[in-house]
């Protein structure tokens, strides 16, 4: 009987043993693909913060909202972060309460280069490229607001080699899972 309990023992700590190096295994490698999602997301928003602070007049803050990762489920894998949809969105402030937003996504702005093991710029995160998404989002803002005088705060930020150089800006690479 003695044998038999310790062999029960010994069987059950190698079973849970196992378990815990699988699981260890998992979330090691999540948190790895997180880290890496964090520094791609951290070249867009430094890349853009940079521009429109240098480019753009009439910007009080820009505030980064974190990192939006859509989850995705397999039924023979289980939860997994690899290929899912990420992304950053960024409030442009042109007073304390008047803002647009502009969505950036992981794959269109940057590459994961498999030889440096880190995310790089695509050369689509360029200055032609984010001035076209940056004028959309702020004819539309100016097109949506109700008030004349709203409709003129957002008008004053333009293109301009004076730039907005007093504009706080807010980072966040914290991960929150997207809803939709």
């Amino acid at each position: 009987m003695k044998n038999k309990n310790k062999i029960w023992i010994w069987l059950t700590i190698v079973i849970l043993v196992m378990l815990g190096a699988i699981g260890g295994k998992k979330y090691m490698d999540m948190k790895t693909q997180e880290k890496d999602y964090q520094d791609g997301i951290a070249i867009i928003q430094n890349y853009v913060s940079d521009y429109l602070v240098k480019n753009y007049q009439g910007i009080e803050k820009i505030e980064w909202q974190g990192i939006g990762v859509e989850y995705r489920n397999s039924p023979t894998h289980g939860a997994s972060l690899f290929g899912n949809y990420v992304d950053t969105d960024v409030k442009v402030f042109v007073t304390e309460d008047k803002y647009f937003i502009i969505n950036f996504l992981l794959t269109e702005e940057t590459d994961y280069d498999s030889d440096l093991k880190k995310y790089v710029k695509l050369d689509s995160l360029n200055s032609q490229n984010t001035d076209v998404v940056i004028n959309g989002e702020l004819t539309d803002a100016i097109r949506r607001a109700e008030l004349k005088t709203d409709k003129l705060k957002f008008e004053k930020m333009k293109k301009s080699k004076n730039g907005s150089p007093t504009a706080k800006v807010v980072y966040n690479l914290e991960l929150h899972e997207l809803k939709y």
